[in-house]
């Protein structure tokens, strides 16, 4: 995919989470969703209209509107904040990360190696748990 391709496909993406948003409101007004997120009519409304949002706006509305926080920043194609900071906070995540990147490994190994972290990740939790 070329660069107007992607851009393209990011100006869709916006479009399309700007819109399910929007039907998260269930029929509230924007003004009463606005005071609960602490934003302006204008800006939610440009938001629900496709522009991207801040990561803390995106947070609130995850709250406010009781939705998965990280589905939510997917729609928008972003990383979540909680992510963000781990991945800032860490030294050792960021190098995996980048390496994983930078092997030529086909889209399908790479989910195999990360449900296998994943799947690590869970039995270190597990065992974790069982000694409390």
């Amino acid at each position: 995919m070329d660069e107007i391709d992607a851009e393209k496909a990011q100006y869709i993406r916006q479009f399309d989470a700007g819109r399910y948003l929007k039907s998260l409101r269930e029929g509230r007004s924007l003004t009463t969703v606005c005071k609960e997120l602490e934003v302006s009519t204008a800006y939610l409304s440009e938001v629900e209209r496709g522009r991207m949002p801040s990561d803390l706006f995106l947070s609130k509305a995850a709250a406010v509107y009781g939705v998965d926080e990280d589905e939510l920043f997917s729609l928008w194609g972003k990383i979540p904040m909680l992510a963000q900071q781990e991945v800032k906070g860490n030294p050792t995540l960021l190098t995996t990360l980048a390496q994983i990147g930078r092997e030529k490994l086909s889209d399908e190994e790479k989910e195999d190696l990360y449900d296998i972290i994943f799947k690590v990740y869970r039995d270190f939790i597990d065992k974790k748990k069982k000694k409390k």
